[in-house]
């Protein structure tokens, strides 16, 4: 299989399970892709292990009994999937990868809550998926048991301590249920800040490959369940817009028509698209808030996303023309035609933005928030937040606690 070919089959790997999956030679990543991209990859504690692994097929468990599971391709190529689980332990383990990782301290919460969003996959799930994978490479069987597991036993004393401790991953796997629910939670609240903010290319990417989600039982019958959930997740969609700019009354009105068509409907799978499609449909309004008549405007997209990807660097116009092809003149005089903001505005726009998810989500002093999104100081910071949003970020955290 030529490299091309295999990294195409890691990305639909990782689209498929909503999981980061890696593509190795030896010691050298040749290729990464997750839906939640983690910057440094939390798999780096694990390397030496997976890479120096005899096993031809295993998985790897974690402190914090998330598992890494590694299939070999050809001699010294590997790919990897995971982290899969949510985190456990009582925060130690967490607090140990991090600082192995040398995650800066003001970007440890939404690094934590990125690992927290992990899909549900056990290790039995794991094993089974593992097994599959190397039965369609192979094209022979490769039976479920040959799937390494790396508690192992080099004597019939260790064997004893080795069993107890595989029973304790067995037990693990059996909390995913209580974990799911968790991660529902953490999905929806992501969810929401995207709407509220105005991102629909952000939720077009997570819902390209969305995690295995749980809700709370409202119907016996399974077509009725899923249109209360379409019918809930309007209800949310429309709160979330509100709080981005939208008029109460056309959010609702949006509802409602939402609601009739989602009713009509007897296809589950076209219910819950419908419901991705109303989610991305609210933030769409809510960004051509931000961007009046500019929102669909190839131009303004493409600021916009530089703008999103570089949220928590110094933006400098001058870089930004540049890696965009244009003159820092020629950018911003096309940018204030087209947004109807001058882009140094835009950009403290989208900072703020992101500065009261941080607020609502996070428990980070207002210091590290203002060094995390590149303001030259707090009071600077603390300025710019009260102008855009007409409340000081204390404010702000202090309303989002109501």
């Amino acid at each position: 299989m030529d490299l091309d070919t295999l990294t195409a089959w890691c990305h639909s790997l990782a689209k498929a399970y909503s999981v980061g999956v890696r593509l190795y030679r030896g010691g050298e990543p040749l290729y990464y892709y997750s839906v939640y991209p983690l910057h440094p990859d939390p798999m780096g504690p694990c390397i030496p292990k997976i890479l120096e692994c005899d096993a031809e097929v295993g998985i790897i468990t974690t402190p914090a009994y998330q598992f890494y599971g590694f299939l070999t391709v050809e001699p010294k190529l590997r790919v990897i999937l995971g982290p899969t689980r949510a985190l456990r332990g009582d925060g130690r383990e967490l607090d140990e990868l991090l600082a192995l990782l040398s995650v800066p301290a003001q970007e440890r919460e939404g690094y934590a809550q990125a690992l927290r969003s992990a899909p549900v996959i056990s290790a039995h799930r794991m094993a089974w998926l593992l097994s599959s994978l190397a039965t369609a490479l192979r094209g022979r069987p490769f039976p479920v048991e040959q799937v390494w597991l790396d508690i192992q036993a080099a004597d019939n004393q260790q064997a004893v301590h080795a069993s107890h401790a595989r029973q304790r991953v067995e037990e693990a796997d059996d909390e995913d249920a209580q974990q799911l629910v968790r991660q529902s939670y953490a999905w929806e609240q992501l969810v929401v800040s995207y709407i509220e903010d105005g991102r629909p290319d952000t939720l077009r990417e997570l819902f390209s490959a969305p995690p295995k989600v749980t809700a709370g039982r409202m119907a016996q019958n399974g077509l009725r369940q899923v249109r209360n959930m379409g019918i809930c997740t309007a209800a949310v969609a429309a709160r979330a817009a509100i709080r981005g700019g939208l008029d109460p009354q056309d959010a609702f009105l949006v509802s409602d028509l939402y609601i009739q068509k989602l009713e009509l409907m007897t296809d589950p799978a076209a219910i819950e698209r419908l419901a991705q499609e109303m989610m991305i449909d609210y933030a769409q309004r809510v960004e051509r808030l931000r961007g009046p008549e500019a929102g669909q405007d190839r131009f303004f997209r493409l600021c916009a996303q530089y703008v999103s990807q570089n949220i928590f660097t110094t933006i400098r116009a001058e870089r930004m023309a540049k890696e965009l092809g244009y003159t820092r003149a020629y950018l911003c005089t096309r940018f204030k035609q087209e947004a109807g903001v001058s882009l140094t505005r835009y950009i403290q726009r989208e900072k703020v933005a992101e500065a009261r998810r941080l607020l609502r989500f996070t428990d980070q002093e207002l210091g590290e928030i203002a060094a995390l999104l590149g303001f030259s100081s707090q009071s600077h910071f603390q300025t710019v937040f009260k102008q855009i949003t007409g409340e000081t970020p204390m404010a702000c955290r202090r309303n989002s606690q109501v």
